[in-house]
């Protein structure tokens, strides 16, 4: 059975006591990096055990390495700005 987008979700669990939150995800990309991680650093990162879960993956990592990462909230000016870079920047790199 094919689950659908809405149905292919990551979950983060984790609770006050322990050191480790435990990360189930369909996502392909988060699942190629948990599984390098795994292997460059297995004390870390350790697969988890997936029940009746043919594509979703289960890691073992720990809490410390769980972020909530807001993006910044800019002015109008600051985007302006920005966007003026980014052309300088675009216009230097671009062969005459």
């Amino acid at each position: 059975m094919q689950l659908s987008r809405l149905e292919m979700e990551t979950v983060v669990n984790f609770n006050e006591k322990e050191e480790t939150a435990n990360v189930f995800t369909h996502n392909g990309a988060l699942i190629r990096r948990l599984e390098k991680l795994a292997v460059e650093r297995p004390d870390e990162c350790k697969p988890g055990y997936n029940q009746n879960e043919p594509r979703g993956k289960s890691f073992d990592v720990p809490k410390k390495w769980i972020k909530i990462n807001p993006t910044r909230i800019l002015t109008e000016e600051q985007l302006a700005n920005k966007r003026e870079q980014a052309q300088r920047s675009f216009s230097a790199q671009k062969p005459r």
